[in-house]
């Protein structure tokens, strides 16, 4: 059983999926009633699709012989009946490997041969390029072909020293190396750089996420996983040894992975085991253990909470043997507790307010189209039923007024389409502020900073200029936007002020979580560049390393921001032009009904029948479109506005 971990994935599948469901309501109804843009359908489609890929990402970090894969196979892969992952005594994990479920392919491992690391080339590049990696088909029915192929991930192989000092895995000043001799001439490295498995395990398929990392040195390796994959992981455990607490390099993991980056981050102390004495009673072994949790808590300077003590090894034979009393001596239960009663909630929310920051404005866009469109018919209805027992010249004279308002309408629609004309160009001017040529004429100018100068006082140059640059250009975003809010709301006034229509208040764009990320960066680069070791060795390879995986993450920032400036722009603009429209329609159908009315007064019963007809027919648009918001609000807890006069509308 795995008491709550299992059932609380379903659950995030289940919202996801109930999200998707939504999603795809709502632009199925736009395709069905409203003129919509081809574009706007493709980025619905989009967002349903990344959606359902989306997953919850859980790293496990610790220094070598913490049990890490252990408990990661008594977490997710006791079903197995075995060992999944290789977790034999000594080190086991020598590559960050990450574990994860694709239903578009076949099951493998795909791993990433170390030779890579003479290239410049990141891993969030390559990941991008299968013909680098080495790929194994899964066998996954068979298990001693399963149990072969994860024995990949233990691979090393033994070079020279120079071999290994041009791949920046050797360093002969670097006595926290001195584990990789194996003679006076050759060291033992890595076979792989980094590893994906792909498996179809139910709580993959949910779209849980496993990363499990190498130890402090390793991970010092290949900058990415500290600047990227684990601060971006949605939740992190931390584990460490019973019998040792926290060493030294614990703390120094700690301190620089765990605490300033992950959003949730739990200390695990494993290997419980080693506690357990047949000399002493439950109550004094619970005692010892409860002492240790408090030290580590007091340690890392978290609440006791957040604390776990299991054994991972225990808890992975007791699922395999179905032995229930040593699974929960074990201790696991509470961590899956945890999991699923702290961690999955977190990634919900994450989820819920991305889908609400691009659905939730359009979604109100459109119930109020739609209200409007109940209440223009209403209107129409009621201006039929005034003109029964007019004679010709009196609705003659209502035409020419309505005439009049059209053209007045139309006046007013016209100085907008210059508006918006200028809104388009200085849109497309901000955009090319936020391009990938200006992101690589940044680049350029850091790396001329550095001056192939690849050490510390280089690095801290150019990061600073490239963040200073960027900075620069999300700071003429922000002015850029301000003056298109500001145009914007001048012609949101006068529709309301001339032809009453209601007025819009067009969101601000909003940069600073991606400002914030730039900070922290930066704030990457002072540590890397402080640290004594670093300062001392000087590692040309290590520096050079470093600067191209700040790099990476930092085009990735301006990316973000340009998607997130497209978006603004579509919410900004879209929902008047589609108002200008609406009403147009409505001043139309208006006149439409006058004109028949004047040349035949006879047909106002018929032209009244009509559009009752036309009200039935707006009033189930509205009614699904409503049943949308009701799940939509269900799910995200998004409180839409009263539409006032339906119901009468409808009557």
């Amino acid at each position: 059983m795995n008491y709550g971990l299992e059932s609380g994935i379903t659950r995030f599948r289940h919202r996801r999926d109930r999200l998707v469901k939504v999603v795809t309501a709502y632009k199925d109804w736009l395709e069905k009633y409203a003129e919509v843009e081809p574009a706007q359908l493709l980025r619905l489609f989009d967002l349903t699709e990344n959606l359902k890929k989306d997953r919850l990402m859980l790293a496990f970090v610790a220094e070598f012989s913490r049990g890490k894969t252990e408990l990661i196979n008594a977490l997710f892969f006791s079903d197995f009946k075995q060992r999944l992952l290789p977790s034999d005594a000594g080190r086991t994990t020598m590559c960050p490997t990450e574990i994860f479920y694709d239903a578009d392919s076949e099951p493998y491992i795909r791993l990433l041969p170390i030779e890579t690391r003479f290239r410049d080339d990141s891993i969030t590049t390559l990941k991008r390029l299968p013909v680098e990696w080495s790929t194994l088909k899964l066998e996954v029915a068979d298990a001693n072909a399963m149990t072969l192929a994860m024995r990949k991930l233990a691979e090393t192989k033994v070079v020279f020293k120079v071999e290994a000092r041009a791949l920046g895995l050797w360093d002969d000043n670097d006595p926290n190396l001195c584990y990789m001799v194996k003679d006076p001439d050759r060291v033992e490295i890595p076979a792989w750089r980094y590893a994906m498995i792909n498996y179809p395990h139910p709580l993959l398929e949910s779209g849980l996420a496993i990363l499990d990392t190498p130890g402090l040195n390793a991970m010092g390796a290949e900058p990415e996983l500290t600047i990227s994959a684990i601060p971006n992981a949605h939740a992190l455990l931390f584990l460490l040894a019973t019998d040792t607490g926290v060493t030294q390099s614990d703390f120094e993991i700690w301190n620089k992975l765990v605490s300033k980056h992950a959003s949730q981050h739990y200390a695990v102390l494993n290997k419980i085991d080693m506690l357990w004495d047949d000399l002493k009673t439950p109550e004094e072994i619970g005692r010892t253990i409860q002492r240790q949790i408090e030290s580590t808590a007091s340690q890392l300077n978290i609440p006791t909470a957040n604390v776990m003590a299991i054994s991972a090894q225990k808890a992975l034979v007791g699922k395999i043997r179905n032995d229930v009393d040593m699974v929960k001596r074990s201790g696991i239960q509470t961590l899956e507790v945890m999991l699923a009663r702290e961690i999955i909630p977190s990634r919900e929310k994450i989820m819920r307010e991305s889908v609400v920051r691009e659905v939730g404005p359009l979604l109100t866009e459109a119930r109020d189209t739609a209200h409007n469109r109940l209440l223009a018919a209403r209107q129409s209805l009621m201006d039929l039923y005034a003109l029964s027992g007019k004679n010709q010249q009196i609705v003659g004279q209502m035409r020419e007024k309505m005439m009049g308002d059209k053209q007045l309408y139309e006046e007013t629609a016209r100085n907008f389409n210059v508006t918006r004309k200028i809104v388009a160009q200085q849109g497309w001017e901000l955009l090319t502020h936020l391009d990938d040529a200006r992101m690589d004429k940044i680049i350029e100018e850091s790396m001329m900073a550095i001056n192939d100068s690849w050490t510390t006082a280089g690095l801290i140059k150019g990061m600073h200029l490239l963040i200073r640059r960027m900075g620069a250009e999300f700071d003429h975003a922000h002015q850029q936007s301000s003056g298109i809010k500001q145009l914007l709301n001048v012609a949101y006034q006068r529709f309301h002020d001339i032809h009453g229509l209601e007025r819009l208040d067009p969101p601000g764009l909003d940069v600073s979580r991606y400002r914030a990320r730039l900070d922290e960066l930066m704030v990457s680069t002072q540590e890397f560049c402080s640290d004594p070791l670093n300062i001392m060795l000087e590692k040309r390879f290590m520096v050079k390393k470093f600067y191209i995986a700040l790099v990476t993450q930092a085009r990735i920032v301006f990316q973000q921001v340009r998607m997130e400036t497209e978006t603004w722009l579509r919410l900004t603009l879209d929902p008047i032009v589609a108002r200008i429209k609406e009403h147009k329609i409505q001043l139309e159908h208006r006149l439409e009904n006058l004109n028949k009315v004047h040349a035949n007064l006879s047909s106002i019963q018929e032209r009244s029948a009509a559009v009752s007809h036309d009200m039935v027919v707006i009033k189930s648009q509205l009614d699904q479109i409503e049943t949308v918001a009701k799940e939509f609000s269900l799910l995200t807890g998004v409180a839409f506005r009263p539409l006032e006069g339906s119901q009468q509308s409808a009557a």
